[in-house]
Order: structure tokens, then sequence, then C-alpha cells
């Protein structure tokens, strides 16, 4: 069990700092996608998607996308002939890769609805 513990101190603060990042990250998303900045100036949430479970939703998964970047870190492209998605960091790439597209169809999602309230 001593491989799964984290060992020393820096990676501890790193993974935390990993965490907290990617919780700021969606603190954004909710501020400038969502319109949460009404939210958290005002006091009132103006739209049912700028709320306050909205606001947990993506402190939530920003941090947990900060988490996961930090223990996938050192993965990337595996240098053995591999087939397409055969190997440990093809399959990891292929998740990193998923998660980018997920996230931006998030983004368009929110980018439309703030159009539609714009027009």
């Amino acid at each position: 069990m001593p491989g799964k513990v984290m060992k020393n101190w820096e990676d501890r603060i790193m993974y935390a700092f990993y965490g907290l990042f990617g919780t700021f990250l969606g603190f954004l998303v909710f501020m400038m996608a969502l319109g949460g900045w009404r939210f958290v100036f005002l006091g009132r949430a103006t739209r049912p998607w700028n709320g306050l479970s909205a606001l947990l939703i993506c402190l939530i998964v920003g941090g947990g996308w900060g988490l996961v970047a930090y223990k996938l870190r050192d993965r990337e492209f595996g240098s053995g002939a591999a087939g397409s998605f055969e190997g440990p960091g093809d399959a990891v790439l292929f998740g990193k890769r998923l998660m980018v597209v997920v996230s931006c169809l998030a983004a368009l999602y929110f980018i439309v609805q703030l159009a539609r309230g714009i027009f």
C-alpha cells in the first residue's frame, strides 16, 4: 500500500493546488458563462441556471477536473506500437480528449443560452 499513499508534502500541496485551481476555473465558468455574477454580487438568481445549485455544481465539477488532471499528469501517448486506444497512455489521452469535448459542449450550451437572453 505504500505506492497509493502520497509520500511527501510536495505531492499533497500540488494535489490541493490542482483541486483549488480547478475549483477556481469552475467559479469562473459560473460567473462568466452562466451569468452568475448577478447571484454573487446581488445575492439573487435571475435565472434557474445561475443560482446556488449551479454554483455548487460548477465548483464540484471544476475541482474534480483539477484532481483528475493532477492524478493523470504524467500520462500521454505510449511509445510502443499499440493499436488504437489499446495502451494505458492512449486510453488516458482519449479520456482527456473526451473531457475537453464535454466541457466545450457545456460551454457552447451556455453561450447559446446567453445569446438567447441577449436577443
